[in-house]
């Protein structure tokens, strides 16, 4: 009686699912725990242009192209390796049970060789005993949204390079102002023949000053050169007190004479304290955009404090890294560096304060600014593995203070670690 009545049940509920997976928008495929696929429905066939039976029994990763061109060379490279291993690892967690689902982002390779960009979340399904029985794989194109992030990064390269243009331009002409008269002195005294060991002393003195103010002009076309370069960032450990310095007479010139810049290192991090691993590039685009920000907020004025510091993780943020890899128990505190810019300018409500690293969103006058600066703080924060906190009330200015991720190389690689003039 009771098999009789349950069975068109359950033969409901296959019928449910088997329609749910033959008609879902978005790809889905059933694998072997080794990522073997079993099983793929109509929008994943679509999506790779292979046919159901195709895709039956090919392993997953052969879709990506960058591990099919590895799997027929002689040599696997070190970076398709690590990805690999670090991929693996993940999954690994989510078999363990320590993931409820992991998601992946790569370069997929359809059957006539066209590529795309796809997301793919797994989950696992588990048996009656709870022991993993396969993967579950969803698959959506990011080609679009990868686009527009790229279209994005461009905005905010472009946003950064104007601002330091508009900024140096005066100064710039200065040197080059510098350079010619210099030069024109120069012509002046070797047209004389008959000049002495004191004239020869002031056209060496002539010549050195034409080199020391060509040094400055190539120094600043090359930080913007290098503020524009498209390229993956070269992460290194690097010295963030060495960089701050470097970068300080930049700084002083973009903010001009009304507003006091004034930086305070932490004199423990000129050592192998003071390290973080990133592109020194990313971390000049940080401090620009800090300071830029900080200088738009006081039209009229005011100082700006430049500060570095050996800190823990704010609590909540240590929390939150914890709780992403289930540690269990107390967190313990993260070691970090931090990057401090405060200001005395017109500071933020609330509303402004919410929004702050909304893309496009600017308190400023309309063709005043695009609203990308501190949104490019944010996007290279994250990817150093850092995080952001701001203070700031009306009329009390703002304080923005990044915290890095502090590290130690080797001992023997201290002394030969310099953050790059780029």
């Amino acid at each position: 009686m009771n098999v009789v009545t349950q069975f068109p049940a359950a033969r409901d509920y296959d019928l449910r699912f088997l329609a749910m997976f033959e008609g879902a928008a978005i790809g889905i495929g059933v694998c072997q725990l080794d990522g073997r696929i079993l099983e793929a429905n109509p929008a994943l066939c679509t999506l790779l242009g292979y046919t159901s039976q195709e895709l039956a029994g090919t392993q997953a990763r052969e879709l990506f192209p960058d591990f099919a061109h590895e799997l027929h060379s002689e040599n696997t490279s070190e970076t398709c390796a690590a990805s690999l291993s670090a991929d693996q690892g993940r999954i690994d967690e989510l078999t363990r049970g320590e993931r409820s689902s992991v998601d992946f982002e790569k370069r997929y390779q359809r059957k006539d060789g066209s590529e795309f960009w796809g997301h793919l979340t797994l989950s696992v399904a588990r048996d009656r005993h709870r022991q993993p029985a396969f993967l579950i794989a969803m698959l959506s194109d990011a080609t679009e949204r990868r686009r527009t992030q790229e279209l994005l990064r461009e905005a905010e390269k472009m946003e950064v390079i104007g601002r330091l243009a508009a900024g140096i331009a005066h100064d710039f002409n200065n040197l080059l102002t510098g350079v010619l008269l210099y030069c024109d002195l120069l012509s002046a005294g070797f047209g004389n023949a008959g000049f002495g060991q004191v004239e020869r002393g002031e056209l060496s003195r002539h010549v050195e000053e034409v080199r020391m103010a060509g040094e400055q002009g190539a120094a600043l076309t090359h930080q913007l050169l290098a503020m524009a370069r498209k390229q993956a960032p070269e992460s290194r450990p690097t010295p963030i007190n060495e960089i701050v310095a470097s970068t300080k007479n930049l700084l002083q010139r973009l903010l001009g004479e009304q507003i006091e810049l004034t930086i305070v290192p932490d004199s423990t991090l000129d050592s192998a304290a003071g390290l973080v691993l990133a592109d020194p590039v990313q971390l000049r685009q940080i401090l620009l955009n800090l300071v830029l920000n900080a200088r738009d907020a006081m039209p009229q004025g005011g100082k700006i404090e430049l500060i570095t510091r050996a800190a823990e993780f704010p609590r909540r943020f240590s929390a939150e890294v914890s709780s992403e890899f289930n540690h269990a128990g107390p967190c313990a505190p993260r070691q970090g560096i931090s990057l401090l810019v405060k200001d005395n300018g017109c500071g933020m409500d609330a509303n402004s304060r919410a929004r702050l690293f909304e893309p496009f969103f600017t308190t400023k006058k309309l063709g005043e600014g695009t609203g990308l600066g501190l949104v490019t703080v944010q996007r290279v924060v994250a990817e150093l593995g850092g995080v952001i906190q701001v203070e700031s009330e009306p009329g009390r200015g703002t304080s923005i203070e990044v915290f890095l991720p502090a590290i130690e190389p080797p001992t023997e690689e201290i002394h030969s670690m310099k953050p790059d003039s780029s």
